[in-house]
């Protein structure tokens, strides 16, 4: 059986990899890597992801969205600016979310931004890729609301626990599972053993996040075969299952049945 993966999550536009793009792309194809998918951060971030994926069509793919860690007092027309950007090529509505990892100061704010978002992906007919950080069960109690009405996403980077896990599942969403679960006293790999394979997404959230056995180094799509080993051995499946597994799970969530 062929090996190709997906990488659901990584930010290999940003400035750190613009002087060696060719060799990370170059290195992500070596390893079995054929696509990337790109979240967008902000407004500063959107042409160099767009120009990325255009370089890159058909490997790299490009999302639409305003993370929550890049919220301020101007968000409305931020948001409004970014989906200017707006086209068919666009595969996704992310990164977008709630942090309150370090302050619940803008909370409403986060909460406002992160619906309106939700309502352009609906909008368009657009998965989601959500960005949780100390606010699962507040992102949970949001996006419940929507899935009602069809939306569908990832939660990714997941980190919270196996009921948690269950409810995003029951709300159509899939699990994404990076490098921290290859990490020594993660206790993520307790949690995963318990899902089935059908919900889960590869990623590697490069450039952060390295999974072992390169953890503390920049990281990169070339990386996702070290997490697929990890949940081969955790899942106790071959390889090759999560290769075709999570790959088509992305291909479905993201509709990329013809690329």
């Amino acid at each position: 059986m062929d090996i190709s993966y997906i990488d659901s999550h990584a930010h290999i536009y940003l400035d750190k990899f613009s002087n060696d793009i060719n060799k990370i792309i170059e290195n992500s194809l070596n390893n079995n890597v054929h696509k990337i998918l790109m979240p967008n951060i902000n407004l500063a971030t959107v042409h160099d992801m767009l120009k990325l994926s255009s370089k890159y069509k058909n490997i790299c793919y490009p999302m639409l969205g305003l993370h929550p860690c890049y919220i301020n007092n101007r968000f409305d027309s931020e948001i409004d600016n970014i989906f200017k950007n707006y086209s068919p090529d666009i595969i996704a509505i992310g990164e977008i979310g709630l942090d309150f990892y370090r302050s619940r100061e803008n909370e409403n704010d986060q909460i406002k931004a992160f619906e309106k978002q939700c309502k352009f992906a609906l909008e368009k007919d657009l998965p989601i890729v959500i960005h949780t950080r100390n606010s699962i069960d507040e992102t949970i109690n949001i996006v419940s609301k929507f899935s009602n009405m069809g939306l569908k996403g990832v939660f990714h980077c997941f980190s919270g626990d196996l009921i948690q896990a269950n409810k995003i599942i029951e709300l159509g969403f899939k699990i994404g599972v990076g490098g921290v679960l290859t990490f020594k006293n993660s206790n993520l790999k307790n949690v995963i053993s318990h899902i089935d394979i059908m919900h889960i997404i590869l990623e590697t959230d490069s450039p952060y996040l390295s999974p072992e056995p390169n953890r503390g180094s920049i990281n990169e799509p070339a990386n996702l075969i070290y997490i697929s080993q990890k949940l081969s051995q955790i899942l106790s499946i071959p390889i090759e299952l999560v290769s075709k597994v999570t790959s088509q799970n992305v291909k479905n969530l993201f509709d990329l049945q013809s690329n």
